[in-house]
């Protein structure tokens, strides 16, 4: 038997144990009969806990003949979707009758687990990832049943689930709330991040030897904050919630303004954060670990432009947790393989760490004790849902239409920020969801700059930009302006601008309720042939125009009510100036007709849109000019 690839070869052979797996001095580790086959050089495990009998038998033959003819992506296939699917299977074929998977090649019983899957309620991408089990049983001989297309197939499975629900994007009022108490916590805190760790190193070692009780934890605690003066802004608790919270703001600010995913968060440490010279901006910048491996099933660095209060989120929740981390590393030692230990430790010294604690037996912080985490920090926050809350959610999570009320609290899966942060760097609103006080005032123009030309960009740093965060931008701008091309096509009550008007009119001449559906929009803005740019006097629908102008003769500005009462304010603003100037005799007389027809050209706007205001007066004379 030999391990060249670091996986076996070996031949099955009835009622013979062997072993699948070595550890990293080439000891054996797993064994065939093992119901977990762990692979310490790859950090992958395939289990086949949900299997039984004949079914576990094939499913453990087939992950052989994979292990043994492809390479390390397959193996951590199997891990994933591969025995999943070997599992929802294993549970249709016996409701069919079946008890092995070659019961497929059974008309009557593939008829019925069809009819089974249908009610399953599973989503199609995960039919989709079920199938390849299927696939893989008829490739190596197991099956003979050819299923046909899987794609196909588990769209007809999903039926109503065929369509995934959109990540949750987070609506701007709560997403400013969230972020801005997330910064404004590690930022208060990051002075007293060591003083955390050693207050609550301490604590929990005078708790130990006495039985938990209200008077005794108290009494605890009056000595330590009598001891360290000036503490009593950290709050000791046993239960390590107020720490989670902590974790809860760390994560958010990470995740918030970089847009990684949770696996990519992991991977920060106290060396990720540095700061970069680029056209004359300085750009704060994280680098971590890419979480999808490349075909050679090698990890690779990657990086993502975020703020400065990054750094602090990243040595707080480090340095404040590192009580906990020294009683994991302590623990280590009890750990006699090798890898396990070595796997351990990589757990230990990570950013994400379990408060270490009864419950807690593994330092590792699962995706479990993250969202925990964020719940208890967006219930920090006080704020609950109102009724523009409500509508902005129902507007950028259509498939989520009605899941969000008014008075809940919105809680954020980890993926939600990903998101949310392609959901505002598109929309331009990222910088205004915080109002930032230091150096960092030009957030948008260096993300916009680093994931509108990251291949330039990354080149010039000789780094790696994640490229699918950059499609998902890409994905939510089209989203965004189809989104927007539909309100204009079919919602909007009031147009103004030439362009708007030639649209109510088609509209008002199709006799039709829905002018262009979202499909047709979506359809046309890939082909190109409609486009929509918003500039700060309305909407220019030009897809070769490169200008942003103000022009009240283009044919192809158009300007919503909500753009026009944005412009009714810049008008008051302009009739001030305007007199101001004019009563100071400045004579500008350039400036003062330019300030002039602007305020016309609003007014004109205004009484498109049916506004009601009140007509600017003043007039321009030949004195003035």
């Amino acid at each position: 038997m030999t391990e060249s690839k670091n996986y076996i070869s070996i031949e099955f052979t009835e009622n013979v144990d062997f072993t699948i797996s070595y550890d990293s001095n080439n000891q054996p580790y797993s064994r065939y009969s093992d119901q977990k086959w762990i692979f310490p050089k790859h950090e992958c495990v395939i289990s086949f806990l949900g299997l039984s009998g004949r079914f576990e038998e094939t499913a453990k033959r087939l992950a052989l003949n994979i292990i043994n003819t492809r390479n390390s992506r397959s193996t951590k296939l199997l891990s994933r979707n591969i025995m999943s699917g070997a599992v929802i299977f294993q549970g249709l074929i016996r409701m069919s009758g079946g008890d092995d998977y070659s019961a497929l090649d059974d008309d009557r019983v593939y008829n019925r687990v069809i009819s089974y899957a249908k009610h399953e309620g599973i989503k199609y991408k995960t039919w989709k990832n079920n199938f390849i089990f299927i696939s893989y049983l008829k490739r190596e001989g197991f099956i003979k049943r050819d299923i046909g297309q899987a794609d196909k197939l588990s769209k007809i499975l999903a039926g109503d689930s065929v369509y995934s629900r959109q990540t949750l994007a987070i609506p701007e009022g709560i997403a400013a709330i969230y972020l801005r108490n997330a910064v404004e916590l590690v930022e208060s805190l990051h002075p007293s991040r060591q003083l955390i760790s050693h207050l609550y190193h301490e604590y929990l070692n005078a708790i130990v030897p006495i039985r938990l009780n209200e008077k005794k934890l108290k009494t605890v605690k009056r000595a330590i904050y009598k001891k360290y003066r000036n503490s009593k802004h950290i709050v000791l608790d046993h239960t390590g919630v107020w720490l989670s919270v902590i974790r809860g703001a760390c994560y958010t600010v990470l995740a918030a303004f970089t847009g990684c995913r949770d696996g990519e968060i992991r991977s920060f440490n106290l060396d990720s954060y540095e700061e970069r010279e680029y056209a004359n901006i300085k750009i704060p910048i994280l680098k971590g670990i890419d979480t999808k491996p490349n075909k050679g099933g090698v990890k690779r660095q990657k990086s993502w432009v975020t703020i400065p209060s990054a750094r602090k989120a990243i040595e707080l929740l480090w340095e404040s947790y590192q009580f906990s981390r020294d009683i994991w590393i302590k623990q280590a030692t009890d750990i006699t393989h090798v890898d396990e230990k070595a796997s351990y430790l990589r757990d230990a010294n990570s950013l994400l760490i379990n408060f270490a604690s009864n419950r807690a037996i593994r330092p590792k912080a699962g995706r479990g004790i993250v969202s925990d985490s964020l719940k208890y920090f967006v219930e920090s926050c006080g704020y609950a849902a109102d009724n523009a809350d409500v509508k902005e959610f129902n507007q950028l999570n259509p498939t989520r239409h009605g899941e969000l009320k008014v008075g809940d609290v919105l809680v954020p899966h980890p993926h939600a920020f990903r998101r949310t942060f392609a959901v505002y760097l598109v929309r331009n609103k990222l910088a205004s969801l915080l109002d930032l006080k230091y150096q960092f005032k030009h957030m948008n123009v260096a993300m916009t700059s680093w994931y509108s030309n990251q291949a330039h960009v990354a080149s010039y740093f000789d780094m790696m930009a994640d490229h699918e965060l950059v499609s998902e931008i890409a994905d939510e701008h089209h989203h965004y302006i189809t989104d927007s091309l539909y309100y204009i096509y079919n919602e909007a009550e009031t147009l103004a601008g030439p362009e708007g008007k030639r649209i109510l009119n088609l509209r008002s001449n199709s006799g039709s309720s829905i002018y262009l559906s979202r499909e047709e929009i979506s359809q046309q803005v890939k082909e190109g042939r409609l486009s929509i740019i918003e500039h700060p006097t309305g909407h220019c629908t030009n897809p070769s125009c490169d200008r942003i102008c103000d022009m009240t003769t283009c044919q192809y500005k158009v300007v919503t009510k909500e753009k026009a009462l944005e412009l009714d304010r810049l008008r008051e603003k302009l009739k001030e100036k305007f007199l101001a100037l004019t009563e100071a005799k400045v004579n500008q007389p350039n400036i003062l007709s330019k300030i002039y027809f602007e305020i016309r050209s609003i007014e004109k706007v205004l009484d498109e849109h049916q506004i009601n205001h009140q007509k600017f007066t003043a007039d321009i004379t030949v004195a003035m000019l």
